[in-house]
């Protein structure tokens, strides 16, 4: 066995769309709805932006949650309300290994930019080992590593060549739109795009899961602790850089301020003093 081909993955990702489009639409409609109407309230100006904002951040939380019941629904093949209910209570352990992964990519740019390029690709197989192996925490982080080893570059290439197809289907028609029909029009051809592209596109990052534990096996069951302290290292690095940042900066100013006022002090006129002009004559 090998890893698939560009065009063999493709072919399997748009097999198992049309088999499933409906269910994963449905899960994702809810949310990609919430989004748009906090986009359209921060178009239309004050006070609606400030509504408008508020339901972008909430709509995004549901719409990164969401991708949890969508990749429940491909792995067993389950209903709309099946998928949510199986993983309504993996909310907080999710958001426990996002914080995680976040950390260690920071940590990693933090060090030298490569090792968060690195772990950027290392790590994103994350979710599927959450959703798929139940694992949890730094496990899952790990986990996903082990099975992109070895073909780090491959997957590369294929993340990036379905990312520039969705900027260019983005590019080609939403600028039209927005000139045509305005923003408002160019919103909601962004929520028709992205009902469309996220359940293909984590249907296109599953078939690369499906097809990396075929090719790992050995990994599938491992409980081991290994492979984790480059991780951690990262995340830990990624934790108390920024710490240390704003304690410098905080630091820094109070300094500055205090510089200031001496320097204030030194040149202020004494108390009762007068100045002196002198008389023409």
């Amino acid at each position: 066995m090998s890893l698939h081909s560009i065009g063999s993955l493709f072919c399997d990702s748009w097999k198992l769309y049309k088999e499933r489009w409906q269910v994963l639409v449905e899960i994702v409609l809810l949310p990609t709805l919430v989004v748009a109407l906090g986009y359209v309230l921060l178009s239309l100006g004050f006070p609606f932006s400030i509504l408008g904002g508020l339901i972008v951040f909430i709509g995004y939380i549901i719409f990164v949650f969401s991708m949890l019941p969508v990749i429940f629904s491909l792995h067993h093949t389950a209903g709309v309300d099946a998928s949510y209910k199986a993983t309504i209570g993996w909310f907080w352990p999710f958001v426990w290994v996002t914080i995680l992964e976040v950390f260690a990519v920071m940590g990693g740019f933090i060090i030298l930019i490569i090792p968060g390029i690195w772990l950027g690709v290392a790590l994103m197989l994350m979710m599927y080992v959450f959703v798929s192996e139940h694992r949890r925490g730094i496990d899952a982080l790990r986990q996903s590593k082990d099975y992109i080893k070895g073909y780090w570059w491959a997957i590369l290439g294929r993340v990036l060549l379905l990312g520039l197809m969705f900027f260019a289907a983005m590019v080609v028609i939403e600028i039209p739109v927005m000139i045509i029909a305005g923003n408002t029009a160019r919103v909601l051809v962004t929520m028709l795009l992205t009902l469309f592209f996220v359940p293909f596109s984590i249907i296109y990052h599953y078939v690369i899961f499906e097809n990396l534990r075929a090719l790992k096996p050995e990994f599938a069951d491992a409980q081991t602790k290994k492979g984790t302290g480059f991780i951690k290292t990262s995340a830990i690095v990624g934790i108390v850089a920024p710490v240390l940042a704003v304690c410098a900066l905080v630091i820094a100013l109070g300094f500055g301020i205090f510089h200031n006022i001496k320097y204030r002090d030194r040149f202020a006129s004494p108390p009762g003093y007068v100045m002196q002009v002198p008389s023409q004559q």
